[in-house]
């Protein structure tokens, strides 16, 4: 790190005053050599840091040759030789074994907290030096060896600071890691009620209904509930009303076209559908979205489609983008195109599609769309302690 580093963080606990003291990692951290193939392996990952190979569902590689592995003990920090500038590094909180890919540091002494040394390691600034000392020509052969991690420069505060700030950061990755499980629940319970209130192989009765509700759901074709969108921006729209498709958003940098261009972009009305022809491995044909968010315009390389009548936008939004749903009408209309599927309009609008009653749409609408509120939340309780953990990694180190 630069010579010039403040020795005092911008953020201390009580007690503390005394400056930083500039080490290298050699004097910090030994490399541990020894071999075995004994023991519960392990791995390292970017997110996770060190984790048991087993909690990775991973392929089983127990039939592995495992005789030249490296041993890993508590306390120790073990990172990924050739990922170590993206943040591959962290505490190990148990005894194992891992591949000879990764480098294992010991602790030199009793004076170092390995846990302050792995949320160090995570810093913005100690990746970008692990870069620079990291030796290959280009990015996917750099390797940062334990010779030359050793001769990095690092500043450090006294044991018991050292303690103190990797308490905290502990706590802060308790509150992640139970706000993450809770978000995780909540998706997958949408999943599970996705299914049971949406009928499923070819029923017409969903396994959930909500009381009053038995009717058998009606078989439209779409061409019933929606029409071709052929409205073009006649400069009503300007480019910061531009939609991205892909994320359902409002563009905040516009959409890069001279504004003479716009008029030949679609205008996307609330309660409109696009149909965004990526495939990925959720949407193997692509997807439709709703527009929920507000009028605004959008690619004219994107097919867009209006209702013909009034629909509950909470409904089809979910309907609509449900994958198990929507699966053979767009497999039934749609085509190869040079970049992604493209919509046969005609084809899709005569494709048949199960509806329940208004009243039923508003009641399953309504159900979701306060689910999604609860996820949002939830989302946004999330980042804010990734903040927080972002703000206190710059503050609470030199």
């Amino acid at each position: 790190m630069k010579d010039n580093q403040a020795k005092y963080p911008q953020l201390r606990f009580k007690g503390f005053t005394d400056p930083w003291e500039q080490r290298k990692l050699g004097e910090i951290f030994l490399e541990r050599k020894s071999r075995s193939s004994d023991g519960e392996l392990i791995s390292v990952t970017i997110k996770t840091g060190v984790v048991k190979a087993n909690d990775l569902n991973r392929r089983d590689n127990s039939s592995f040759d495992k005789s030249n592995y490296k041993t890993v003990q508590k306390g120790d920090i073990a990172y990924n030789s050739m990922r170590m500038w993206q943040g591959a590094s962290g505490y190990s909180p148990f005894n194992g074994i891992l591949s000879p890919a990764y480098t294992v540091l010991k602790p030199k002494s009793y004076d170092v907290n390995s846990e302050f040394f792995a949320y160090m390691f995570k810093k913005k600034p100690m990746l970008q030096c692990f870069q620079r000392s990291s030796q290959g020509l280009t990015s996917d052969t750099w390797n940062l060896k334990y010779p030359a991690l050793s001769s990095i420069q690092v500043k450090v505060p006294s044991v018991e600071e050292q303690i103190k700030i990797a308490g905290l950061f502990k706590k802060i990755d308790h509150l992640i890691a139970l706000h993450q499980r809770k978000l995780a629940m909540l998706k997958e319970l949408k999943q599970g009620y996705l299914q049971k209130l949406f009928p499923q192989n070819g029923s017409k009765f969903p396994q959930l209904r909500f009381a009053g509700f038995a009717d058998a759901w009606e078989q439209r074709k779409f061409g019933e509930l929606y029409k071709k969108n052929l409205e073009r921006n006649k400069d009503h729209f300007s480019s910061d009303r531009t939609i991205s498709i892909a994320t359902m958003r409002f563009k905040k940098e516009g959409n890069g076209a001279a504004e003479n261009s716009l008029v030949s972009y679609k205008v996307l009305r609330e309660g409109d559908i696009a149909f965004e022809g990526h495939t990925s491995k959720r949407f193997a044909f692509g997807r439709f979205v709703l527009n929920d968010i507000g009028d605004g315009i959008m690619s004219p390389r994107f097919t867009t489609l209006r209702p013909t009548q009034d629909m509950p936008i909470k409904f089809w939004k979910q309907y609509i983008h449900y994958e198990p749903i929507m699966r053979y009408p767009i497999v039934n209309s749609t085509k190869l195109g040079t970049m992604m599927n493209e919509l046969v309009v005609d084809e899709f609008l005569n494709q048949p599609v199960l509806v329940p009653e208004l009243s039923e749409q508003e009641k399953i609408g309504s159900f979701f769309q306060q689910l999604d509120e609860t996820i949002a939340l939830h989302q946004r309780k999330l980042e804010k302690l990734q903040e927080l953990k972002k703000g206190y990694l710059q503050k609470m180190f030199c």
